[in-house]
């Protein structure tokens, strides 16, 4: 969630390594001194792999925020763009070097770094005459400069920036009727079943192949973006079963949509635990395989803590090895087929759907150097996977293979693994520019009452 104190902020170096997700944490602007970039370089060469991996991320962060930019543009600052809960502030690159001391700090003790931090913060709150804070993990440098007069503060709490925040959706939503929002003729137009509106209804990050929805039930894809026009399709109102599976709400009924589209070679679906992505992923590639014989098999690969690590030599295949890790495709498949009361008659069934649907299950240490044709490839649990890992999965892709990517970047299991460093972070940044892609991101819990209250407040 995007913290609205209307108060810039100068991160510390511990606050970014502790949670590099703090950029994207605020409305207002953010000022990253060259003292915090030096201590950020001399902190990836630390022996503390998860310190390190950390560091490296911000790194990467600042690296592809001000990737292009000019010495000009950067001294006006660098636009974080939108979350969906709010509109961020500008990233600033603060020269802290050159400043001399204030009086209070020459003679101070303590880390020369955070000296010059402080000193930076307290000369940026005379010039802007504006309340400034300091955002760091040390409790001494927070006192500290609360003692020289400005206000500091620890990191946002784990977790508190959701994946609609820290990544783009994909979609936008309207309060009311968007329709309704149009006061003239001018402010649309019709063109068979292609809808011309003003741009200026949109937030910025509106795309290609983006959607959007209202609360009058209206949903549409984005057919073209112009400087002035969005082009717009409406999709059908009551949207037609995909694998006897209807949508729940209208982030599922995008979802089906974009899954079972054949323009798509690539699917992203991110968000909350219970939010549907697996049953949905499940239920189009089945559809698209036995209904209508797009694909000839399904493979379905579940995130390991690293791309060659081998299953093991427990008893049996490589099939039923891998069927313990994916827990959440099983259980999608005795929902959509389950008998009641008849367990049995539920694993047949799923069996002969198994098999009918020529199903692999197999681990990512066997993906490597494949090539999938004619496929449908699912990987759940993406938010584990390294930006080289990703690039391993993403490759795979072979003649008609529609890749569909599966995560939630709130249950990283890898403590080498950041939400900024995550692969499917990168994948999401990268592949929102190809126009055979598609990007989704969830924020309804659709499993149970416990489930959402989880997601919400735990």
């Amino acid at each position: 969630m995007i913290k609205k104190t209307n108060t810039p902020r100068v991160l510390d170096t511990s606050a970014l390594v502790h949670d590099p997700k703090s950029l994207y944490a605020y409305e207002d602007d953010i000022y990253i001194c060259l003292t915090v970039l030096e201590e950020l370089d001399n902190l990836k060469e630390r022996r503390d792999k998860s310190v390190s991996a950390d560091a490296r991320a911000c790194i990467r962060m600042l690296e592809d925020i001000v990737s292009g930019y000019d010495t000009d543009e950067l001294a006006n600052g660098v636009d974080l763009g939108n979350g969906e809960t709010g509109s961020r502030g500008k990233l600033f690159i603060a020269i802290d070097t050159e400043i001399d001391l204030d009086n209070a700090l020459s003679h101070g003790i303590g880390s020369e770094a955070d000296n010059r931090i402080i000193n930076y913060a307290l000369q940026l709150q005379r010039i802007i005459e504006r309340p400034v804070s300091i955002v760091s993990r040390d409790i001494n440098m927070r006192l500290k400069a609360r003692t020289v007069g400005v206000s500091a503060e620890d990191v946002p709490i784990d977790n508190d920036i959701s994946d609609l925040d820290l990544l783009y959706t994909g979609v936008q939503f309207f309060e009311g009727d968007l329709f309704a929002k149009l006061t003239t003729d001018d402010d649309f137009k019709l063109s068979g079943d292609i809808y011309q509106l003003d741009r200026s209804l949109f937030r910025d990050d509106i795309q290609y192949n983006s959607h959007w929805y209202d609360e009058a039930g209206h949903i549409g894809m984005v057919s073209e973006v112009t400087e002035k026009y969005i082009f717009t399709k409406l999709l059908p109102r009551k949207p037609s079963k995909v694998w006897g599976i209807l949508p729940k709400n209208p982030r599922q009924t995008i979802a089906l949509s974009q899954l079972t589209d054949p323009h798509y070679e690539l699917n992203i679906l991110m968000g909350p635990a219970g939010s549907g992505k697996t049953f949905l992923a499940v239920a189009a590639a089945l559809h698209q395989v036995l209904e209508d014989k797009r694909y000839k098999r399904i493979v379905i690969v579940r995130s390991r803590d690293f791309m060659d690590d081998d299953p093991g030599f427990l008893p049996g295949d490589l099939k039923e090895k891998s069927l313990p890790l994916l827990g959440g495709v099983t259980d999608a498949l005795i929902s959509m087929h389950g008998e009641v009361g008849d367990e049995l008659a539920t694993a047949t069934t799923v069996e002969h759907i198994m098999e009918s649907a020529n199903i692999e299950i197999t681990s990512l240490a066997y993906v490597r150097g494949r090539s999938f044709d004619d496929t449908c490839f699912i990987v759940d649990e993406c938010q584990n996977l390294t930006r080289a890992q990703m690039k391993g999965v993403l490759s795979r892709g072979g003649t008609n293979c529609r890749t569909i990517l599966l995560g939630n970047l709130a249950q990283i299991d890898d403590k080498f693994v950041t939400p900024a460093s995550a692969g499917i972070s990168a994948a999401i940044n990268i592949y929102r520019k190809f126009d055979r892609a598609s990007i989704l991101v969830f924020d309804e819990v659709e499993r149970s009452a416990l489930a959402e209250f989880t997601e919400t407040y735990f």
